[in-house]
């Protein structure tokens, strides 16, 4: 999918008054004082901070923003006032109810602001008098330009940067959970936010709307739907002559010891075929990163009962803890980091293995150590299926068919994976979709060589819950598409890593395909993932890239791609001792044999969305029942496993189309999942629009419908062939796989489409109508029919084939609905 995040639309309402975004400003409605400080309180609310002449808070202002708001540059706001402030001994509060005119939504509010030890104190509390939807309530700083510009600023413990000299090429320069926001950090007296939880804030840079100053927002609400009487509360202490220190210390994971192996322990002495066995590792060495194969390599040579030899990268690891306040969620750091290694067994029996680490000082061997592996009863690996290759298969030949969405990144933090992933394997869903993306689980995001282990703890957990829940992950390595990158990657305060800016290799994106050192890059980073996610068999498969003909400069250099796109597959494979199958993806339309012809390239994949202008989509995406066997049919021709991998419904600029939003139900999903089962594929249709569509709008329950329906189904020995069987309406498609001894079909009232239904088009049922399977062999046939919607047999049919032909009856068919026809 394309990296664009979630357009705004302009609607908005400011609490508190909007401030440096009007000219008048109210009266001042009292002046408290801290040291050479002054915070000014407004009569509205609003307030600023001053240090002598120098004004340091130039404005503050609570923001309501509805879904869609553009920010503070759009203009799309109006300015509410509250009234004069109470006296409550030293404190000033404010309190009163404001309607908000474009969601028709009343908000009742609170500001208590107070003398403190070291400042000023703080409480705002808003919450709505009914249910809506809101992109973000947030206290907005304006922070004049010439007072911080080129100053320090800290969003502490995690975060911090320098307020651009010039104006940064995306506005949000800095972003993350905060204990507490500090301005100028590392200096005397400091502007020092001390919040009373972890707070999500944001910096940004106004000059593009040609404003002279900056802003911090720190967040109540993070967005999303908000129930009536939901409190938003922020509370803190503003310290204006703060002394403390909050200079981020560097990473460094330099080591200048001795090459040494300390005694290898294992946690158990047994462990079941196809589960994690995790080793932990004393290694001492020397090396200025861990992250690269050519200072430091660690590997565990396991000797299984057939003799084969299994050589298993070790990794470099740091342990983490998952902190929840609210909605926020962030990883404080455990321990010290150190090595370890992953493995698992793929035979029962007696297994040894031995540690080899090399540093540039040369070699050192462990003593071996044993442990035995029983039988899980594991299904094992999935494959490409040796029985039909259009299907896949786990080791033990069991058919696996593919059904779930993409969730590829967070949009708010780790914890929205505990409700996805769940959600999803509890329908009955066994795929999703994964990211390793820079703001998320992208792991080599900073300097080059320097690996983000809290992402890779992240992915740890997501992992494990793809584990319990039964969800296979294709894990997608990659997916940026130029050096200065999405705005995303400025949100999580990231760098690119092979940029000359960075102190990275190459100059040009192309080069990345191209230039040695980027090359070795790359495969150290295939190391890494093999050594820490490998060993699972919920990893279907690598997929190098996302939509990689995107990046900068591809059509001019496809070739040099496409050899990349070889070579890493290769190199891939051949490090990875579980032979997980690798893939790569291009962009939306595109099919090139270049690419799924290629022997590395294990099976073929498509993505394309509804697109209002689009001429690929604009007319055909509007029935998703022929759109997604319109491209999977473009892709079945390669002899491989064919996936339609992304769809939905998009706007012009490739966002998410607010027009599926009143798909309530999901049609386009329902019809993109059944359609695409009898088109041939080796799973349903993925959908792009996981956490602003499907969770939502809680739309699981219709891969469980199909989840249901597919289920027990012999992918790989019934020698399926999509046909579509003629029908005698026009109104009435049918769909079917043919095979031995089985077939699948799937009945669409052509009226019945998310177009339609959005459009508030009529969509009559379809009262009488006959499907005409042709190629059966004659006799009489049991025909099992299916609510779609509900994943259920609804009645059986006995049915004669003559001539080669089954007649199946369609009557009172408003939606759809499917069968599956045996032989009696």
């Amino acid at each position: 999918m394309l990296h664009r995040p979630l357009q705004w639309l302009p609607l908005a309402i400011l609490l508190l008054g909007v401030g440096a975004w009007a000219e008048d400003v109210a009266p001042p409605a009292g002046v408290l004082a801290a040291g050479d400080a002054r915070l000014t309180l407004l009569r509205d609310g609003c307030w600023l901070l001053t240090r002598g002449d120098a004004t340091l808070v130039a404005h503050a202002q609570v923001v309501v923003a509805g879904v869609g708001w553009k920010g503070t540059g759009s203009q799309s706001a109006s300015r509410v006032a509250v009234g004069f402030p109470k006296k409550a001994g030293k404190a000033f509060l404010f309190a009163g109810e404001v309607d908000e005119t474009a969601s028709k939504t009343t908000w009742r509010f609170t500001q208590r602001v107070e003398p403190a030890a070291d400042g000023f104190r703080f409480v705002y509390e808003i919450q709505p008098l009914k249910d809506t939807q809101v992109a973000e309530v947030s206290l907005f700083l304006d922070l004049p330009l010439a007072q911080w510009r080129g100053k320090g600023v800290a969003l502490w413990r995690r975060r911090e940067a320098v307020f651009p000299v010039k104006r940064p090429a995306r506005r949000h320069f800095l972003s993350g959970t905060a204990r507490k926001a500090v301005l100028d950090a590392g200096a005397e007296r400091q502007l020092a936010f001390h919040f009373a939880k972890p707070t999500m804030c944001t910096v940004q840079d106004c000059r593009e709307f040609k404003n002279n100053r900056y802003q911090l927002y720190a967040r109540l609400f993070r967005g999303g739907a908000i129930k009536a009487g939901r409190v938003c509360r922020l509370e803190f202490t503003l310290a204006p002559s703060d002394s403390g220190s909050y200079l981020m210390k560097p990473v460094s994971y330099a080591s200048k010891q001795p090459l040494r192996i300390g005694k290898i322990v294992l946690p158990t002495p047994t462990v079941p075929t196809c589960q994690r066995l995790e080793v932990a590792l004393d290694i001492t060495g020397t090396w200025d990163t861990p992250f690269d194969a050519d200072q430091v390599s660690v590997d565990a040579h396991v000797t299984t009962p057939s003799g084969r030899e299994m050589v298993v990268p070790a990794f470099y690891w740091q342990d983490y803890e998952l902190l929840r306040e609210d909605e926020d969620s962030w990883l404080e750091g455990k321990g010290e980091p150190s090595w370890k290694v992953r493995l698992a067994a793929t035979e029962v029996g007696k297994h040894t293995m031995h540690i080899v680490a090399r540093d540039r000082s040369g070699e050192v061997r462990s003593d071996p150590v044993a442990f035995t592996a029983t039988d899980s009863g594991d299904l094992g690996y999935i494959r490409v299926s040796r029985k039909d290759r259009r299907y896949w298969a786990f080791d033990d030949g069991t058919p696996y068919f593919a059904v779930g969405e993409n969730v590829s990144t967070w949009r708010h933090g780790l914890t929205e994976y505990d409700e996805w992933l769940p959600a999803l394997g509890k329908a009955g869903g066994n795929y999703a979709r994964i990211w390793m993306y820079a703001h998320c689980f992208g792991i080599d995001w900073g300097k080059p060589g320097h690996y983000r282990l809290d992402h890779a703890w992240a992915l740890d957990h997501a992992m494990a819950l793809a584990e319990k829940h039964g969800i296979r992950v294709k894990l997608c390595l990659e997916a940026w598409r130029h050096f200065e990158g999405p705005r995303s990657f400025v949100r999580a305060g990231v760098a690119h890593p092979y940029s000359t800016k960075n102190g990275g290799p190459c100059s040009r994106e192309m080069d990345v395909f191209t230039h040695p050192e980027a090359k070795r890059m790359f495969r150290n980073r295939l190391r890494y993932v093999v050594a820490r996610w490998g060993y699972s068999t919920h990893i279907l498969a690598w997929e190098l890239w996302n939509e990689i003909n995107c990046v900068a400069g591809y059509h001019q250099r496809s070739g040099d791609v496409m050899a990349w796109t070889r070579e890493m597959a290769r190199h891939l494979k051949a490090i990875d001792p579980w032979r997980h199958m690798v893939v790569n993806s291009l962009g939306s339309f595109l099919v090139d044999d270049r690419m799924w012809e290629a022997p590395e390239v294990d099976f073929a994949q498509v993505h394309g969305y509804w697109h209002p202008t689009h001429k690929a989509s604009k007319d055909m995406g509007k029935d998703m029942a022929e759109f997604v066997p319109h491209w999977i049919g473009k892709i079945r021709g390669y002899g491989k496993p064919a996936l339609f991998a992304e769809y939905g419904l998009v706007n012009p600029r490739w966002g998410h189309n607010r027009r599926a939003d009143d798909d309530k139900q999901g049609v386009h999903l329902h019809n993109g999942l059944w359609s695409s089962v009898m088109s041939g594929a080796c799973g349903t249709a993925m959908l792009w629009w996981w956490g602003v569509y499907v969770h939502p709008n809680d739309l699981y329950f219709q891969f469980g419908t199909v989840a249901r329906y597919v289920d027990g189904v012999p992918w790989t020995t019934a020698g399926f062939e999509p046909i579509e069987p003629k029908t005698n309406s026009p109104q009435l498609r049918a769909m079917a796989l043919r095979g031995d001894g089985l077939t699948l079909l799937w009945v669409h009232n052509r009226r019945h489409t998310w177009w339609n239904v959005v459009e508030k088009q009529p969509i009559p049922a379809i009262d009488s109508a006959s499907v005409a399977l042709d190629g059966l062999k004659d006799g009489e046939y049991t025909v099992e029919w299916w609510d779609t919607w509900k994943g259920a047999v609804t009645r059986t049919q006995t049915l004669e084939a003559k001539a080669g032909v089954l007649s199946v009856p369609v009557s009172n068919l408003a939606r759809d609905a499917a069968a599956k026809i045996v032989p009696r």
